[in-house]
């Protein structure tokens, strides 16, 4: 069994990037590599900096990198007691994250009013993208919906990650994508609970 200390980083961001390796954890079936980068800006070379990756293998054509920063981050700590594990003990961990993700974000989504608003936005954006399997460059056009954001953030986050059946996420993540205004052609934000209603109606018959 895993300890009951888990080292989840307390930083939004730290977070959002730990959760992203537990998904791919979960969707890969194996643990991730910890590996040391480097970048080189006009002619000077920088880091280090710290990335987890997976290879490509026999079931998956492409391989995965995740990047985590700078060696202090607190993903890099968290990305190094995972692979300190047993793989049954890692994969015990993504399935528990994959079973409660929806309570897993709204805790975290709830306190980023308290942060600046881009930085908020920023993380709200990850969380959603992350909650909605989409992958990391899709980000900006989930945070293209955010720009209309109410006063309090908390309360879109909160009514976005609402409960919803089993496959309903990528029905909304279709959603948010591609809903567009009338007039002025940019996103509008959805009325979750509306979409959410219509999908039970086509697929209860």
């Amino acid at each position: 069994m895993i300890e009951s200390h888990v080292p989840i980083p307390s930083d939004p961001v730290e977070r959002i990037r730990a959760l992203r390796v537990l998904r791919e954890v979960h969707r890969r079936k194996r643990k991730p590599s910890l590996e040391v980068t480097y970048r080189t800006v006009s002619g000077s070379t920088c880091g280090p900096y710290y990335v987890a990756r997976w290879r490509r293998d026999s079931k998956f054509k492409h391989g995965r990198t995740l990047y985590l920063g700078k060696p202090e981050n607190e993903s890099v700590r968290f990305v190094e007691w995972l692979v300190s594990l047993d793989r049954n003990e890692v994969l015990e961990l993504a399935r528990h994250l994959m079973r409660n993700l929806r309570s897993v974000l709204k805790t975290l989504l709830t306190g980023v009013s308290d942060l600046p608003y881009k930085r908020a936005r920023r993380v709200l954006a990850r969380g959603l993208a992350l909650t909605f399997d989409a992958r990391p460059s899709e980000s900006p056009r989930i945070r293209d919906v955010l720009e209309e954001l109410p006063d309090r953030l908390e309360s879109f986050a909160i009514r976005t990650l609402g409960g919803w059946p089993a496959h309903y996420s990528a029905h909304l993540r279709k959603v948010i994508r591609h809903r567009r205004k009338s007039l002025d052609g940019k996103h509008e934000i959805p009325d979750v609970k509306l979409e959410l209603e219509r999908w039970k109606l086509r697929h209860v018959q």
